[in-house]
């Protein structure tokens, strides 16, 4: 693969039962989000909470599982974890040019925990 190949964030049509590679994409996103960070585009948890949620745009429920490892909030449960998340992207509070994209991305996990 090449470089562009591996930063690409990639289509989940299935779920990522690999953990391996889902380590991988946590530890993909989080050198983009230390690039984003150094580069003063925002805070690093919330480069790396948007690069997580357009890594897991496909499937987003596949991430939450991952955000402790990550380093990011994770909540007693799926909807604290969400809301967490919601809170570092949201745009009036992170930069990040993605963030109302992530936002979009987050939000319909937190309908789902109701």
């Amino acid at each position: 693969h090449s470089e562009a190949e591996l930063l690409r964030p990639p289509a989940f049509p299935r779920p990522v039962h690999n953990e391996h590679l889902k380590r991988k994409f946590i530890m993909l996103c989080s050198a983009e989000a230390k690039a984003d960070a150094d580069a003063g585009v925002c805070e690093y948890l919330q480069a790396l909470a948007v690069r997580l949620a357009l890594r897991f745009e496909e499937r987003p429920e596949e991430m939450l599982t991952g955000m402790a490892q990550a380093g990011l909030p994770a909540g007693a449960d799926q909807r604290t974890t969400v809301k967490a998340l919601l809170r570092l992207c949201h745009p009036d509070k992170c930069r990040h040019p993605d963030a109302k994209k992530a936002v979009q991305i987050l939000g319909p996990l937190l309908t789902q925990t109701q």
